[in-house]
């Protein structure tokens, strides 16, 4: 597996179809970091493309190509909570409109409540246990993919993810088993 500053390389270098390597790395925690701020299913996929978009966008300006997934989560935050201000600023539209019940039922999408609780525990983790938690668990590195993409040694990846896992674990009683 390439590590994401190689993979920066050849996008840089014209080619386009690399990116999808990217995206398909680290799609699941783009969408989990922007889940943790708007808590539905849909408006956190948006914002996730959007961060993409604005990612691929900005790419020749990524000063360490090796952490592009950490700069990736940051966008991805940053656009949730722009979408979260659009939408406190939209009006309200009541449920006896036409049309109205249609569109608010896609906002009604939950995850299950495990999976609600384990995400918000894994969004209060410092954001050191954060990075390495969702490249690992939610993008599928192996933990030494995710030490070269972080330029870190495989044991602090590996502490980290224990101590991670151990915050975890008091945070959500039980959900984890």
């Amino acid at each position: 597996m390439q590590p994401d500053d190689a993979i920066v390389g050849e996008v840089l270098r014209g080619d386009r179809g690399a990116f999808a390597a990217l995206v398909a790395r680290h799609e699941r925690a783009a969408w989990a970091t922007a889940w943790r701020v708007l808590r539905d299913d849909h408006a956190a996929a948006d914002a996730a493309q959007e961060a993409f978009l604005l990612a691929y966008r900005r790419l020749a300006g990524l000063r360490r190509p090796e952490r592009f997934g950490v700069w990736l989560l940051r966008i991805a935050r940053r656009e949730a909570v722009r979408a979260a201000r659009r939408r406190a600023r939209e009006p309200a539209r009541s449920l006896d409109e036409p049309g109205a019940a249609d569109l608010a039922a896609p906002r009604r999408a939950r995850l299950p409540a495990d999976a609600e609780a384990l995400l918000t525990a894994v969004g209060r983790l410092p954001e050191h246990e954060r990075v390495v938690v969702a490249m690992h668990y939610l993008d599928g590195l192996p933990v030494a993919e995710v030490a070269r993409a972080l330029g870190r040694p495989v044991g602090t990846v590996t502490k980290q993810l224990s101590r991670a896992i151990e915050r975890l674990k008091l945070k959500t009683k039980g959900v984890l088993g």
